[in-house]
């Protein structure tokens, strides 16, 4: 008895051996399947942060994808170390012998999804046009539509050879962006009249038998306004020719339509299996009961060339159909993985804009009195370079100088400046000019803050373009002011040019080729932008910075130290505040102080107080 206790002793202890080494191997495998779908999902966070903040750009979207393909390795990993699972209910086995046995039904049950696919693609079964309307009643539709589709037809014609001709040009900056996006609109408002037509006509189907030559009229307003729409767009690709600056140009934000990204959306709809379906069905239906018999019709005949001459350049396209197809592929995939980023990048931007290492960087240094009496030197069109110290953001922006903006003056001010401008365009002062081109800044204008001051600055700040006091904006630890070289017609315009940004957000992206939101140096490059003959302007270079061209504040401080004394200087030094973190105090500076700025630490608090 007693041998028998001793073995079921053994056996219970080799049991519980057992099981805890099986619950220790399941803890393992647990930590490791944890793991893998951690390093799984960091290298898909990885890959959008590349692709979104353009980083090693230009191959950015390269390495992008393929950080994104190899963060599938450890997915794959971990299904595959969840085999056991599988096995152990026999759900493998299960499927694979299903398919082995019924690869024949389900490949026919693909062939006629498919099929279903391209018939619902060609023949639309929702809601008619033509429905509850006679046969006559249609017929007259037809014949006006007829004649509305050849103003189409030149309307998106002449918009889309003008839009070609735009992107042809050989330049970039913000004059040609404005130029493309003036010519996109253009051509958008001619896609969306002739999609009125297409949207009616696709129905053509549904019209009864018995009017045949009615039938043929609506397939063909539908069928060339159609493949005008695609040769045209096919004819975008091959202008836009890889050029970042006019993809981002095409790509940008739209007021009239409330979106942005149309150009990307263009293109992929240029490749979806449904279009290439409908081109090609088009291109059948119309050989084979169309064809090419004389018609006493000239519109009809009309819209008959016209869609077999953009058959006939989309066949002969065709290879370049192909080659560009993986450049298509590509920006959807960065359009995607971009908007899978921005959320995340805004708002860390947002956070570092708001952090701020030391509770004595919740307040510049710069006094009230201090601003005021620097207000006393300046005039409308002056630009203030500033610089917050213990602020995160500044980590992240080129060198001292981080922050510009646009001192303007009040209207009173404004009126008294430009007064010498005026009678202009029928406008006898500057605020009335302000009130009628530019509301939004006008009406910002007018309000009082609490102090009973009026606004004199426009700046981009994280809320968007606004309109602030001196003592406000000026709430800093450095500011400079330099004066442009140009007329005062000049810098009238360049500040009616801020004013029309007034309302737009803050530029999170960064991006100086869209005018949509902005940062603060962009809202500076924009005003002083040159736009001859209409005026002068300042040059200021644009720098590349993860494939962005950008000007930063500091950009536009080097600018004046570089030209100093030189013939083609175009700022004036102004006036100079600045702090010392050692006292605690703001004081006047002199041009060789600033001078010697662009060579100080982005941690200003780090420099020696001046002797």
């Amino acid at each position: 008895m007693k041998g028998w206790f001793t073995q079921h002793e053994h056996y219970v202890q080799g049991a519980t051996e057992a099981s805890s080494a099986v619950l220790e191997s399941f803890k393992k495998r647990r930590r490791q399947l944890i793991r893998l779908s951690l390093l799984s999902v960091g290298l898909t966070f990885f890959s959008l942060a590349i692709v979104g903040t353009q980083l090693l750009y230009p191959f950015h979207v390269l390495i992008g994808v393929g950080v994104y393909v190899l963060s599938y390795i450890p997915f794959v990993r971990r299904v595959y170390l969840s085999r056991d699972t599988w096995r152990e209910y026999h759900a493998y086995k299960l499927t694979s012998g299903f398919v082995r046995k019924e690869r024949r039904r389900l490949f026919m049950a693909v062939l006629i999804l498919i099929a279903v696919a391209v018939f619902f693609w060609l023949r639309p079964m929702d809601d008619r046009p033509f429905a509850g309307m006679s046969d006559e009643a249609v017929a007259e539709l037809v014949r006006d539509d007829l004649y509305r589709s050849v103003t189409a037809m030149d309307y998106l014609e002449s918009s889309g050879n003008e839009l070609i001709a735009v992107l042809a040009k050989e330049e970039s900056g913000s004059n040609q962006t404005e130029a493309i996006t003036a010519a996109f609109t253009d051509f958008l408002d001619a896609v969306a009249y002739s999609e009125s037509l297409t949207d009616t006509h696709r129905y053509f189907a549904s019209i009864s038998y018995a009017y045949q030559d009615t039938r043929l009229q609506s397939f063909l307003i539908a069928n060339s306004l159609y493949a005008k729409k695609y040769e045209l767009v096919h004819r975008l690709m091959i202008a836009v020719d890889g050029s970042e600056h006019k993809k981002t140009a095409l790509n940008e934000f739209i007021p009239e339509i409330g979106r942005a990204n149309v150009y990307n959306e263009m293109v992929w709809r240029f490749y979806e299996p449904k279009t290439r379906v409908r081109l090609t069905g088009g291109y059948v239906y119309q050989w084979l009961f169309v064809g090419n018999r004389p018609r006493a019709d000239v519109s009809f005949t009309l819209l008959r060339d016209k869609a077999v001459g953009s058959y006939r350049y989309l066949r002969a396209g065709a290879g370049t159909t192909v080659l560009r197809a993986p450049e298509a592929l590509a920006n959807t995939a960065e359009q995607r993985m971009f908007e899978a980023w921005f959320p995340i990048q805004k708002g860390v931007a947002t956070a570092m804009g708001r952090a701020i290492i030391s509770t004595r960087g919740k307040e510049g240094l710069i006094t009230e009195a201090q601003a005021r009496t620097m207000g006393e030197a300046m005039i409308p069109g002056d630009i203030m370079l500033q610089r917050r110290n213990w602020h995160v953001s500044n980590v992240g922006i080129p060198g001292f100088w981080t922050h510009s903006a646009l001192y303007t003056g009040t209207l009173e001010e404004m009126d008294a400046y430009f007064a010498s401008e005026f009678p202009y365009e029928s406008y006898e002062s500057m605020s009335a000019y302000m009130a009628a081109k530019t509301p939004a800044a006008f009406a910002a204008y007018e309000v009082l803050d609490d102090s009973g001051d009026m606004p004199a600055v426009i700046e981009a700040i994280e809320p968007g373009v606004v309109a602030q006091t001196l003592p406000v904006s000026a709430d800093a630890d450095f500011v400079v002011v330099l004066r442009p070289e140009l007329t005062k017609r000049d810098k009238m315009l360049a500040l009616m040019r801020a004013f029309a940004n007034t309302g737009k957000p803050y530029d999170f992206n960064f991006d100086f080729n869209t005018r949509d939101a902005m940062v603060c140096s962009e809202l500076v490059y924009d005003a002083y932008y040159e736009r001859l003959p209409e005026k002068a302007g300042l040059h200021l270079e644009t720098s590349l910075v993860n494939g962005r061209p950008i000007v930063s504040p500091f950009d536009i401080a080097t600018k004046y130290v570089t030209e100093r004394g030189t013939a083609v200087q175009q700022l004036q030094f102004v006036y100079f505040l600045r702090s010392d973190e050692n006292t605690g105090q703001a004081y006047q500076s002199n041009e060789a102080t600033f001078v010697e700025s662009i060579e100080w630490s982005k941690f200003s608090f780090l420099q020696s107080p001046e002797s």
